[in-house]
Order: structure tokens, then sequence, then C-alpha cells
């Protein structure tokens, strides 16, 4: 079976933008770029820095602009565009930019803190002006407060998207988690209804096979006998189903939706019942014996129940695959055990028996582990076959 898990449960998160949102980043990139191109355009004008002669000014300032449009895509570029641009013409508007898309880019490492070390050395030094010690020192604190405003808010900017990212990834695993636990539950409950049903049906109808197998050879007087055992049975049968069939018609809120009205459920089966459903069995024409204390011991609740299902199931074994044949049930209490013994010997096997699905033998190991118990199983040495179950039966073992 393919157990389902939260490892990769959805692709790796590719920054997806919806249309609207992408058109928006498009406006604001254009306006940025205006804005910051303008300012470049008023401090080549202003300003007495730059390597390039002051005609040179306004075009290096156009193509600065320019260049910023693609500042998301390329943020390490860009900012050395606009670094350029200072240097050849003195317009220091778009670094601030390029420092912000830096620090909103890569966050708190080592791109963003070489680039704004690298940008703010070359911003201190006045080019083409005359280079004074007391000028390079001051205009280096300048710079440092100036590109500090864009640098704090980029790596402020970059570390929400990095919390949002983090919460969100947080709630689709607890999501997926939450899924996985409800389909684990469906999948239990799935079983279990399963188990319930194998142990109702199969049960019921090996009895009821038998019976008929019992008519067709009966002498007089036992038809009728016969007959009136199997409508028994087979009402036993339809009531049980219908009792569960009214759990799963159940609404959340606990009222049943069948529309016959509130479904009687009698209570679960436990070591108790195991004599009546002996009983049952005798009546049904198969010929089983049990020994078991007068006091049956205190067990624990699924004790009880996984007993009388390793009984029932056993003794659903026997009519299917050794009609006719002696069967023993023996319970004992030995020190903190319980043991459950069933034998049968050599019989027939029925038509049922080729139609076997396998699924009682699992499922009654499954309820004995459940239970805390061990289940052994297979054919005697003289032929038959056995079924033994050992629980540890003190109330809360």
């Amino acid at each position: 079976m393919r157990v389902a898990t939260c490892e990769n449960a959805a692709p790796t998160r590719v920054a997806r933008v919806s249309g609207t949102r992408r058109v928006g980043r498009v406006i604001l990139d254009v306006l940025l770029a205006v804005i910051f191109g303008v300012t470049a355009l008023d401090e080549v004008h202003t300003s007495s820095m730059g390597l390039l002669p002051g005609a040179a000014g306004p075009p290096v300032a156009i193509t600065v602009a320019v260049v910023l449009l693609v500042r998301r895509v390329r943020p390490l570029a860009v900012l050395a565009v606009a670094v350029l641009g200072f240097v050849l013409v003195g317009a220091a508007g778009p670094v601030v930019l390029g420092i912000f898309t830096v620090a909103d880019r890569y966050g708190n490492r080592r791109p963003t803190w070489l680039s704004v070390a690298g940008s703010l050395l070359i911003l201190a030094v006045p080019w083409g002006a005359s280079t004074y010690p007391a000028l390079f020192f001051g205009r280096t604190a300048i710079m440092a407060v100036v590109l500090s405003v864009p640098l704090l808010l980029g790596l402020w900017t970059s570390q929400r998207r990095e919390t949002v990212a983090a919460l969100r990834d947080r709630a689709e695993q607890a999501e997926c988690e939450r899924d996985l636990r409800a389909a684990a539950a469906v999948e239990a409950e799935r079983l279990r209804i399963a188990g319930e049903l194998h142990d109702i049906v199969a049960h019921r109808i090996s009895q009821i096979t038998v019976l008929a197998g019992a008519l067709e050879v009966s002498a007089d007087g036992k038809p009728a006998e016969i007959a009136a055992t199997i409508r028994t049975t087979g009402s036993r049968a339809l009531t049980e189903m219908r009792e569960l069939l009214g759990i799963l018609r159940t609404s959340e809120a606990g009222a049943p939706r069948d529309d016959t009205g509130p479904v009687p459920l009698r209570p679960a089966p436990d070591l108790s019942a195991i004599a009546e459903l002996v009983e049952v069995a005798v009546a049904a024409g198969q010929q089983v014996e049990l020994t078991a204390p007068a006091v049956l011991p205190p067990v624990a609740g699924p004790v009880g129940r996984a007993a009388y299902r390793v009984v029932q199931e056993a003794l659903t074994n026997a009519a299917k695959h050794a009609a006719g044949a002696e069967v023993r049930v023996d319970i004992a209490a030995l020190g903190d055990r319980l043991d459950v013994d069933v034998r049968n010997g050599r019989g027939d096997p029925t038509a049922l028996a080729a139609a076997g699905s396998g699924f009682g033998l699992v499922g009654m190991r499954k309820r004995v582990e459940l239970a805390g118990g061990a289940l052994h199983s297979g054919p005697l040495p003289g032929g038959g076959y056995r079924v033994h179950a050992s629980f540890p039966w003190q109330e809360g073992s």
C-alpha cells in the first residue's frame, strides 16, 4: 500500500504573480524609473561632479532611468549601471533605488553588504572635482546616512516577504498533514467497517449454507425446523446489517438520517457473548463444544471483543472449510493471560470455501494485536485446523 506523505506535496514555489499584480508592478517600475530619471536629470544640471562633460549628462541620466525598468530582473547589474552613472555625470539618485532593490532581493546576505560597501566607497569620491581628504570623509558620512535608508527598507521588505512565505509554507504543511490525518482516519474507518461487514455477513451466510445443506438431506419433520432456523439466522444477519448501515447513515450531529427512525444499536460483543455465539452455531447445525471457566475473568473491552471475533471467525471458517466436523472452543485464564483456542477436525469444504478472500485471518490477527495479544493459526498434524489467541486479561493491562 502506498503511504501518502507531505514531502513534496506541492511543487517548489515559483514566483507566480496574478495578471493584475503583474500589471501593477510594471506600472510601479515605470513610475519609479520616471521619478528617479527626473531626479538624475536635475542632478546632472546642478552637480559639479562627473568625469564626462555637462553635455553628456542628460543622455546618461536617461539611459540609467531606462535601465531601472529591469531592476527586478537584474538588481546587481542595474545597481552597477546606476553607480557608473554617478561616476560619469554625478547622478546619485538612481543608486538609492538600486540599493533598495538589491537589499530587497538578497536580504541580509553577502551580495547586499558587498554592493552597499562598494557603492558607498564610490559615492564618497567626488569624481571630476578636487579631491581633498576632508571632502572624502565628509561625503562618506553623508552617503552612509543616505544609503542606510534604502538599505534598511529593502532588508525589511525582504525579511517580511520571507516571513510571509514561511508562514504560508507552514500553513500549507499543516493543511497537508490535516488532510493526511483525515485520509488515514477514513482509511482506518473503512477497514473497520469492512471487518465488521465480513464478521457479520461471512458468519451468518456460512450458517445459512450449513443449514441449507442439512435441509437437502434431512429426514421427515426436520425441514420445517431447519427452515425456521434459516429464517432466524437470516433475520439476525439483516438486523446486524441494518444496525451497521444505520451507523453509516448517522449525521455529524448524531441524529440518524434513516427514514425508518432511530436504529437500535446493540452493545459490542464481549467475552460473555461467546456462549451465545456457540449456541447459535449449534442451532445452525455445527457440532461445537465449549469449555470455559464458570466465572469469566475480567478483561478489557478490546480484549473481550477480540476474543469474541476470534471464536466467531474460527467457527465461520470451520463451517465453510470443514462442514460436519467437530469444533472445540476452549477458554482458559492462565496466570495473567487469557487463552482462546478453537480446533476443528476434518470435514467437507462447502461452496463458500472456494470463494474465500483471506481477509478473515488477516482481520482476526489485526484485532488480536490491537488488543495486545498474539495469534497463531495453522493446520493440525492429524487433520483439521487450529486457531489460538493469547491476551493479557487483567483490566487495564
